[in-house]
């Protein structure tokens, strides 16, 4: 799969970033936990075409949102009005914060994966082939 960016791109900007990382002792010391993000950051861009990267802080609109999330602008209106997605303004002009679309996107995955979990933890030796599993 192509990324946002080309393989030869990612290799010359991960040398880049280990001789930034690599800079004499005058330079402001940089975390592990920093160069570890950034290299990150370039596997991602070499990785995915559709990788977005924006400021926590940036707001978004319900449609940038619901395309960032994978649903409906009518979803992310219905997630915000239940209190699940935060958004600053009211009316037509809502906006979420960018962290705040991380944020609902992680806990639906978590809760997507516990529940997944628990249905396979109900299904055993003993359950016929043809039970029907109620996921609802």
């Amino acid at each position: 799969m192509a990324g946002a960016i080309a393989h030869d791109q990612a290799e010359r900007l991960r040398a880049a970033l280990e001789g930034v990382f690599q800079e004499p002792k005058d330079s402001p010391d940089v975390s592990d936990s920093a160069r570890d993000t950034f290299l990150r950051l370039v596997d991602v861009l070499e990785s995915n075409a559709e990788a977005v990267v924006l400021p926590s802080e940036t707001l978004v609109s319900t449609q940038q949102a619901a395309d960032f999330l994978g649903v409906s602008r009518m979803t992310v209106v219905r997630l915000i009005d239940r209190g699940d997605l935060v958004a600053e303004g009211g009316g037509v002009h809502r906006r979420v914060a960018a962290s705040e679309v991380a944020r609902y996107r992680e806990a639906s995955a978590h809760r997507r994966r516990a529940a997944l979990h628990e249905l396979a933890q109900e299904i055993g030796e003993d359950t016929p082939p043809d039970q029907v599993i109620r996921t609802r």
